[in-house]
C-alpha cells in the first residue's frame, strides 16, 4: 500500500494508495462500511483526510484478512481431501 505523503487526497488517489477501484470505495461509502468523509471542496467533491484514509485502511485490511483466511482454509480442506 502507499504511503501518505500530502495532507489531502481526492477519491481517486485514495483508492490507488489501496490498489482499489474508486468505484469500491464509493460503494463501501454507499453501503455503509465506512464513514463518508468530513470534509468537502468547492465543487462538493470528497476531500480525504488522513483519519478518512485510516478508516477505509482499517476495513480494507479487515476484508483481506477475511479473504486470507478463507483461502488458507480452502486449501487446507482441499489438501486434507487429496491425503484422505
Amino acid at each position: 500500500m502507499g504511503t501518505l505523503m500530502q495532507e489531502k487526497y481526492n477519491t481517486k488517489q485514495v483508492a490507488d494508495l489501496l490498489n482499489i477501484d474508486k468505484s469500491t470505495l464509493l460503494r463501501w461509502i454507499r453501503q455503509g462500511k465506512i464513514p463518508d468523509v468530513k470534509q468537502r471542496d468547492g465543487r462538493n467533491w470528497r476531500v480525504w483526510l488522513r483519519e478518512d484514509i485510516d478508516n477505509v485502511r482499517g476495513y480494507h485490511d479487515k476484508i483481506h484478512q477475511l479473504s486470507f483466511n478463507l483461502s488458507a482454509e480452502n486449501a487446507a480442506g482441499a489438501l486434507s481431501e487429496d491425503i484422505d
